[in-house]
């Protein structure tokens, strides 16, 4: 599939008006930065491409809660870093609410308002001192 049919392909599923698929991928793809990539098939996009179509696709259907599960792993520092601000900018422009599970400190240090920990089964809320101190 391309890029579009990618970011549509939830959208389509749901019944979506053609119109309002169009109208909904032209706006991820300039809230992504993709844009130049529509119409290119996925096979071949870079690491940091690949995420920000996924991230897309995940956010195609106006989800109210995203849960990104180590979303940056496969990604080198300088792509960790433009993802970081891109996953600040998504959060703001459209206000949903994500739950970024990690192990990465510097993607809890730039992401999170709050932390949460899983310690021996149980979450408990923790604090990024606790965090820098057990790496």
């Amino acid at each position: 599939m391309s890029v579009f049919e990618n970011l549509a392909f939830a959208l389509r599923i749901r019944r979506w008006d053609a119109a309002e698929i169009e109208k909904r991928v032209k706006e991820l793809a300039e809230l992504l930065g993709i844009g130049p990539l529509l119409q290119r098939r996925t096979q071949g996009l870079s690491g940091g491409e690949a995420q920000r179509v996924a991230l897309g696709r995940a956010l195609a259907a106006r989800p109210g809660i995203l849960l990104l599960d180590e979303p940056l792993s496969a990604l080198d520092d300088q792509s960790r870093i433009e993802m970081h601000e891109l996953l600040k900018a998504v959060r703001n422009a459209t206000e949903v609410t994500v739950l970024h599970i990690t192990h990465h400190v510097a993607d809890a240090e730039n992401l999170a308002d709050q932390l949460l920990v899983l310690e021996n089964g149980k979450v408990r809320e923790g604090s990024m001192d606790e965090l820098r101190v057990r790496v």
